[in-house]
């Protein structure tokens, strides 16, 4: 089970940015991307022609190491943004597209109040707001619809920072707005954080990571269960590359933190992202070799994989500039590679990573105009880049992924939403089994829920308001849950969701859960009889889904999982606090992974506090 605590928003109005699944943001985030038709064949993805966006009198415009600059709103794949160094008091830094990058804003939109930028910004995007920090280091936000100079708000300067310092932003699921600072040549700054939970008007700062070391490039993003995940390169040092985890006060080295321990001299530019919040993937290039590091979290148990996913005698070092982003289970990785030693052979290439086969497709030109020469800096996608020449040239282009396979097919219609009150004021949890990508099989791209104090209909669905964030879906079948504050004690609010494929197919509006937010929230409800308890699954024996009923007696953090007979967890269905009341999950006899496990016994167990009970099934096929 997935569960997450998020707040919703009351302008219906703003559009919504993914984020670096970014969130290298999701977000996370990452790097986002406009990926308008979906699919899963590789074979079926098509490249657009690029297309002029602007110009840049700024060397290394779009550079990244890892810096992400482009965002793509989460409801309208056609609304992104692109930001970008420049070199003049007057000239722009961010463009727009409303129409999936037809066309571009012609108005000079500043990020800076001067104009002139490098390319040491960072930016993340949520909620329809966009998150900048700037060399200095300084913070800005633009407000939705973040479409022109009057969205701009005020530049706030982080205390105990200067011009030596570089910075990289990323928001969490929570709203909380993190930026970790580094200076070099000067390892007593090396790493710091400050977060704001009040959009930037005031800060928290504290260390990160002592690394000790006077010459470090870092990047963030959201982690398991989006968690600030902060990763350190420590140049020439061989410690490599390190990461490390928010654990609610501070920042924890995991047993796992050591990603890549080698010596990497004076490398600088690498790519990280998170696919479904949990298997974090790493790629550098080393040499003339472009290295890939992947891990599912798996309680920070386990070894780092690590593979060449690409040669050449003519790249180097920092010249693959790679950059990646997420889309549901696929890794997309843009990169540069020479086929001469000469900087103007450079040329811009994607290949995708499929979490399913674990493999890559061969690599795709994408830089494919005639006057694409000298391409350098991939950011993003729509991947942009700039190319050789006075000014420089900022091309994008796109990927349509799957815009052959004619999916029609949408997900199912939810049938099982309800609401209870959360445990504070003004909280309701919802409670849902997730829907597949076609009907009832597979896994859906997204959701979107909404709410309002009127019933949902198709006709006012876009009106009502709408729940940042909301969690990935899981393989369907599963059990999900939402904690959604900031709710109105009093009143009466509908619950609505929609689960979306990656094709844009929605599934019709689910069953509505209707709540009254209570004025008082007692600290526990009257407890059932008997103790907590898993009361087994049926069917038994089981072909494909079999449904597993427990009760709880008192609210308590519930774990329930699927073990073989090695003793080895297979998956996990419910990882979440739960209040009094009588529960199902269900599996569908699948790993961790989505992947059908073989015939044979299984043991479901739960684990309540310091207690665990074990129910014997049996899996035939």
């Amino acid at each position: 089970m997935l569960s997450r605590h998020l707040s919703p928003t009351g302008n219906s109005n703003r559009s919504y940015m993914l984020k670096p699944i970014i969130s290298g943001h999701s977000f996370i985030s990452s790097i986002l991307v406009l990926i308008l038709l979906a699919g899963i064949n590789a074979a079926a993805d098509q490249l657009t022609q690029p297309k002029l966006v602007t110009t840049s009198d700024a060397d290394g415009s779009t550079l990244g190491i890892p810096r992400w600059k482009g965002y793509m709103s989460e409801l309208d794949p056609n609304d992104f943004w692109l930001s970008y160094a420049s070199a003049g008091t007057t000239d722009g830094s961010m463009n727009y597209t409303t129409d999936a990058g037809e066309s571009w804003s012609s108005n000079a939109m500043q990020i800076d109040v001067n104009g002139w930028l490098d390319f040491h910004l960072s930016l993340f995007g949520r909620n329809g707001e966009l998150y900048f920090t700037l060399p200095g280091c300084s913070f800005r936000k633009f407000n939705a619809p973040a479409q022109s100079n009057a969205d701009r708000g005020p530049l706030v300067a982080l205390a105990g920072t200067g011009t030596s310092h570089r910075s990289n932003i990323m928001v969490q699921n929570t709203g909380r707005i993190w930026i970790f600072t580094r200076a070099s040549a000067n390892a007593a700054e090396n790493v710091k954080y400050q977060y704001s939970d009040n959009q930037g008007s005031s800060w928290t700062t504290g260390v990160a990571y002592a690394t000790g070391a006077p010459d470090v490039r870092i990047g963030s993003m959201p982690y398991v269960g989006g968690n600030p995940a902060l990763v350190v390169e420590h140049l020439n040092d061989n410690r490599g590359f390190e990461y490390y985890l928010w654990n609610g006060t501070s920042f924890e080295a995991k047993n796992d933190h050591s990603m890549y321990a080698a010596n990497l001299q004076s490398t600088r530019v690498f790519t990280h992202n998170v696919i479904n919040d949990t298997t974090m993937h790493l790629i550098f290039g080393n040499d003339n070799s472009l290295h890939h590091i992947w891990k599912n979290y798996n309680n920070a148990g386990g070894a780092w994989n690590h593979e060449i996913i690409d040669n050449s005698a003519t790249t180097t070092d920092n010249d693959w500039y790679p950059i990646s982003t997420v889309k549901g289970n696929d890794l997309y990785l843009f990169y540069c590679r020479k086929s001469t030693t000469d900087a103007a052979s450079s040329m811009i290439y994607y290949k995708k990573w499929s979490q399913v086969s674990q493999s890559w497709t061969a690599p795709v030109l994408v830089s494919t105009l005639p006057e694409n020469t000298g391409n350098r800096d991939p950011n993003n996608i729509p991947v942009f880049w700039w190319c050789a020449g006075t000014p420089k040239k900022i091309y994008f282009a796109k990927i349509l992924t799957g815009s052959s396979s004619g999916d029609t097919i949408p997900p199912g219609k939810i049938l099982d939403l309800g609401a209870a009150t959360g445990r504070g004021q003004g909280e309701a949890t919802l409670s849902w089994t997730s829907p597949g990508n076609d009907a009832y099989s597979g896994t859906a791209d997204h959701y979107v829920i909404r709410y309002s104090l009127s019933p949902l209909t198709e006709g006012n669905w876009l009106a009502a308001a709408a729940v940042i964030s909301p969690p990935l879906p899981q393989p369907a079948g599963r059990s999900e849950e939402l904690v959604v504050d900031g709710l109105t004690p009093g009143a009466t609010y509908y619950f609505g969701i929609k689960a979306y494929d990656e094709a844009g197919n929605a599934s019709p509006i689910s069953n509505l859960a209707i709540i009254n937010i209570v004025l008082d929230v007692a600290d526990e409800g009257p407890p059932l009889p008997g103790r907590s308890r898993l009361l087994g699954n049926h069917p038994n024996p089981f072909n494909s889904t079999t449904v597993i009923d427990f009760q709880i007696s008192s609210r308590t953090h519930v774990l329930v999982s699927i073990y073989d007979l090695l003793g080895q967890r297979v998956s996990t269905l419910v990882d979440a606090v739960k209040a009094v009341g009588s529960y199902s999950a269900y599996w569908d006899g699948t790993n961790s992974r989505g992947e059908s496990v073989a015939s044979g016994v299984y043991f479901c167990r739960m684990d309540i506090d310091e207690s665990s009970e074990l129910r014997k099934m049996l899996l035939l096929k």
